[in-house]
């Protein structure tokens, strides 16, 4: 019975409505004189007025919803939105009644019996008559759709009680085919703890997570919460995993934002949930003003790349977009997608046209025939063989689809009068080793050669791997975990930088917009990743355990593969600009080769003649940081860890192994910012020495440092080291002049008693053009306490070169003491400006070390020199070294250890990046 007066209500039209408002508008006007009066039947006395009164009144509302649309509205799905209007026609009517009213009352003795206030409380009655019955119908639905019973429901806990959770909320209780059923939120703001949400308590934070899945038979979780970082994506997951729970997920921001998807929409949790980053801050307006209107010619528009700047571009309504392509499945792909969206946009009254050509782009008279017909203000350059392995063993194609297509465009791009041209780069272009990295830093100078001789807007935009790109790992491990595995990796440390397709498109568009010409602009890729990370991440995610159902395989570095990709070229110099995710190198146009026509020609006829060599060598001379296959592992060698490399390599195996490192450049400088601890600046950096070693990935200095003292190879690394260290800094003085920054470098027993220390010092500082006092050397206290007069000698040298001394490792054993006993005679005639705590001080927690701590902080403050903690990568270790008074700190908490170009970055947007404090 209740069911069928459910049913029959929700039925209700607009014509029903009319009916229901007309006799509440007839009866409102009595009921309201019988408040006023406390009097039920005043027809007996006031009949003849109050039958005005009901027909005016009547006839004012009812005019006045109909013109308010109130019959034009579906009111099962009545929001705030028709609330308003309910408000607003009851408003307008209470005036016109009121102004007729006093009208009639003052002009005539129709209504002079009646009290004023009569056309108020009567709009106050239909107000709450007719709100109540037009929303009385969506609380009946309400009513009649929750479920009688949640068993054969399954029972979701929501994360994120924001706007897309609520409305995630809406969308089950509306439709129960859903099969779920809303039991709780989640959120970590505290100020909604424990309220409730469309009938739907906040239960707590994530912390809570388990004790509620468990407390209320939590059988999915669903996070809600379209722009949270990747990292907090996966320690849900992983929260859930652990409990056994289904997790799934809302559409990220950049899928809502593409249309791909609407906020609402349940998915399962995928790869690009957990490397999601906060969404990029584009200047829609910039971009949009950029491109509507404007003919633009995109080439690879059937790629992933290619294919999403056609999307995007799209939506910016330029006047034509010709869509060049070698595939032709592939461009009809795109062609048909993007109708689909044109065919949707009804309201749009000149939409853009679409035109596409099927070329290929190292054709320069078909490309010359797409020009001339289309004349194209914008280019977009997308079109690049990208598989490293397939180019290295087809280099002729390499060269004549990257060098001699982007030539191509680039030539008649300039005839033709293009404005902008935008060509799409990759991270392989940086110190290439491969064909195609080779290659496509070949065609960087040739757009940049193009912008010098045109003074236009020719840009490069170069990035790493994008997920879900045709070339991506990704769907190659969905594909290897389908067929039962195992998923096949390179190497257990090949890293790769990673980004969503349409989050770098974004950051294409608005390098295209600031753009000024002769710029190669980087984007910043974040952290790179482990693809071993990756895949175990995509096992997970399938509902497989690694190891147990999915196992994963080395096969060793594939040739010119590299174990870590760079986005810096040394000699470049990086600004930031107006955009905080993208890095413009400001001197790219001035490290162009004076030949490179000559030699690009000799590449081009090489790769016609089907002659590997020759490209190789070509390569070489043209891109000068080519080194072919320095990274590749021989097919016959046993890919191990660089924690088993004593294991499976001999003593003299890994001495030949570090002479090499030194001739083939495979050393590389890690830096650690030193920190200001009173004011949260970087004040210096510490280089740290790493070998990326061919066949062990990246190996830390404690694997082979002795051996490298023993054979005496500790001398050259220490200059190399020394040099390198001194450049990069030169650098970043020269880039941020405001800043002032120092250079820390670690010298072992032989470095530091070598003959002629200062005298190389000196040299280098002199080759480098660094002033003495931006250098620190940071000497052992067992160093100084082998030898302290000799010691006190070298010490001498270096302070009358000018160069700081720091004494490390204080707090190693218990031959501090004697150290810090003998420091007042050795600083009577000598300079130490700090003194640096040693790591396992830090890290220790017994009553005995921090006593050692508190005794060397005591001298240090009696002896006027700086301590420096290193090692702290807690909050409390931090707050433990700011209790000592040490001045300067550094480690994991501040950040680890980075290359010079992940510095970059840093040092460009802000000087205090220690978000932890």
């Amino acid at each position: 019975m209740i069911d069928t007066l459910s049913s029959v209500w929700l039925r209700l039209r607009n014509r029903h409505f009319l009916a229901v408002d007309t006799a509440i508008f007839l009866l409102t006007p009595a009921l309201a004189l019988a408040l006023r009066l406390d009097k039920l039947f005043v027809y007996r006395v006031y009949g003849t007025d109050v039958l005005i009164v009901t027909i005016l009144f009547l006839v004012v509302k009812i005019v006045l919803l109909y013109l308010f649309g109130f019959y034009r509205r579906c009111w099962r799905y009545a929001s705030i939105d028709e609330l308003i209007q309910v408000v607003a026609s009851m408003t307008a009517a209470v005036i016109v009644q009121s102004w007729l009213f006093y009208l009639l009352y003052y002009s005539s003795a129709l209504v002079d019996d009646l009290p004023r206030s009569l056309p108020l409380l009567d709009g106050i009655l239909s107000l709450l008559l007719v709100g109540g019955v037009r929303f009385s119908v969506r609380a009946v639905e309400r009513m009649y759709q929750l479920p009688q019973t949640t068993h054969q429901y399954e029972r979701a806990l929501i994360i994120g009680a924001g706007n897309a959770g609520v409305s995630l909320v809406q969308t089950i209780q509306h439709n129960p085919e859903l099969g779920l059923y809303a039991v709780g939120f989640i959120d970590d703001d505290v100020t909604k703890l424990g309220l409730r949400i469309r009938g739907i308590r906040v239960l707590g934070d994530c912390r809570n997570i388990p004790d509620i899945v468990r407390a209320f038979n939590i059988e999915r979780v669903i996070i809600a919460m379209p722009t949270v970082s990747g990292k907090t994506v996966r320690q849900i997951v992983d929260r859930c995993q652990s409990l056994g729970v289904a997790t799934s997920t809302l559409p990220s921001m950049h899928e809502i934002l593409s249309g791909n998807a609407c906020v609402a929409s349940i998915r399962d949790v995928k790869i690009e949930d957990l490397l999601r980053r906060e969404p990029i801050k584009t200047d829609v307006k910039e971009v949009s003003h950029f491109l509507n209107g404007k003919r633009v010619l995109i080439t690879g528009a059937g790629g992933s790349i290619g294919g999403e700047i056609c999307r995007q571009v799209l939506q910016c309504c330029p006047a034509e977009i010709l869509l060049v392509g070698h595939g032709e499945n592939s461009v009809f792909n795109i062609q048909q997608e993007l109708k689909q969206v044109l065919d949707s946009w009804h309201s749009c009254p000149n939409p853009p046209r679409l035109t596409t050509l099927i070329a290929d782009i190292r054709f320069a008279l078909r490309l010359e025939y797409a020009f001339e017909q289309f004349r194209p203000d914008i280019v977009f350059h997308a079109a690049a063989h990208k598989h490293v392995p397939l180019m290295e063993a087809n280099s002729p194609e390499a060269i004549t689809n990257n060098v001699v297509g982007t030539k191509n465009l680039l030539d008649l791009a300039l005839h033709y009068n293009v404005k902008h041209f935008v060509m799409i780069s990759t991270d392989k272009a940086v110190n290439p080793t491969s064909i195609m990295g080779a290659s496509k830093r070949a065609a960087e100078m040739l757009v940049l050669k193009a912008a010098q001789k045109s003074k236009k807007p020719f840009v490069v935009v170069r990035f790493g791997n994008v997920l879900g790109s045709r070339g991506s790992v990704v769907p190659t491990f969905k594909r290897q975990i389908a067929a039962g595995g195992p998923i096949t990796i390179t190497h257990p440390d090949i890293c790769r930088y990673f980004m969503t397709i349409p989050e770098a498109v974004q950051l294409v568009l608005q390098a295209a917009v600031i753009g000024q010409g002769g710029e190669v602009f980087m984007l910043k890729m974040g952290e790179p990743v482990k693809i071993v990370d990756l895949a175990k991440d995509l096992i997970r995610l399938s509902g497989y355990e690694v190891g147990k159902d999915i196992d994963i395989v080395y096969t060793g570095l594939r040739p010119g593969e590299k174990l870590y990709e760079e986005l810096f070229i040394p000699g470049e110099r990086y600004e930031p600009t107006q955009h905080e995710k993208i890095v413009s190198v400001g001197n790219a146009s001035g490290i162009i080769p004076l030949n490179l026509d000559a030699m690009v020609a000799a590449l081009c006829e090489a790769a016609n003649l089907n002659d590997n060599r020759a490209i190789a060598s070509l390569l070489k001379q043209l891109v000068i940081e080519y080194q072919p296959g320095s990274n590749a592992i021989p097919k016959d060698s046993t890919v191990v860890s660089s924690d088993r490399l004593h294991q499976v390599t001999k003593p003299q195996q890994l001495a030949k192994d570090l002479q090499n490192a030194l001739t083939q450049s495979e050393f590389r400088i890690h830096y650690q910012p030193i920190v200001n601890l009173n004011t949260n600046e970087i004040t210096g950096f510490e280089a740290l020495l790493r070998w990326q070693h061919p066949q062990q990935g990246l190996i830390t200095p404690s694997k082979f440092i002795d051996l490298a003292e023993s054979t005496d190879l500790i001398i050259p690394i220490g200059w190399w080291v020394l040099r390198q260290a001194c450049r990069q800094l030169r650098t970043w003085q020269h880039q941020f002049p405001h800043i002032r920054l120092t250079m820390s470098i670690n010298f072992s027993h032989k470095q530091f008693f070598q003959p002629d220390l200062s005298k190389q010092v000196a040299q280098i500082l002199q080759d480098v053009n660094l002033t003495a006092g931006s250098l620190r050397l940071e000497i052992s206290e067992n160093v100084i306490l082998e030898n302290l007069d000799r010691a006190s000698a070298v010490i001498q040298q270096l302070n009358n070169l000018g160069v700081q001394l720091q004494i490390d490792n204080i707090g190693v054993g218990y031959s501090f003491l004697s150290l810090l006993q003998q420091l007042p005679q050795l600083l009577q005639n000598h300079r130490i400006s700090k003194l640096k705590l040693d790591r396992t001080l830090i890290s220790s927690t017994d009553s005995e070390t921090s006593e050692i701590m508190q005794t060397i902080a005591a001298i240090a403050h009696d002896l006027h020199i700086n301590l420096t903690a290193t090692g702290v990568e807690t909050i409390k270790q931090l707050a433990q070294v700011r209790a000592l008074e040490c001045k300067y700190g550094q480690g994991y908490l501040f950040s680890e250890p980075l290359e010079s170009q992940a510095i970059q970055p840093l040092l460009a947007t802000h000087y205090t990046p220690i978000n932890t404090f």
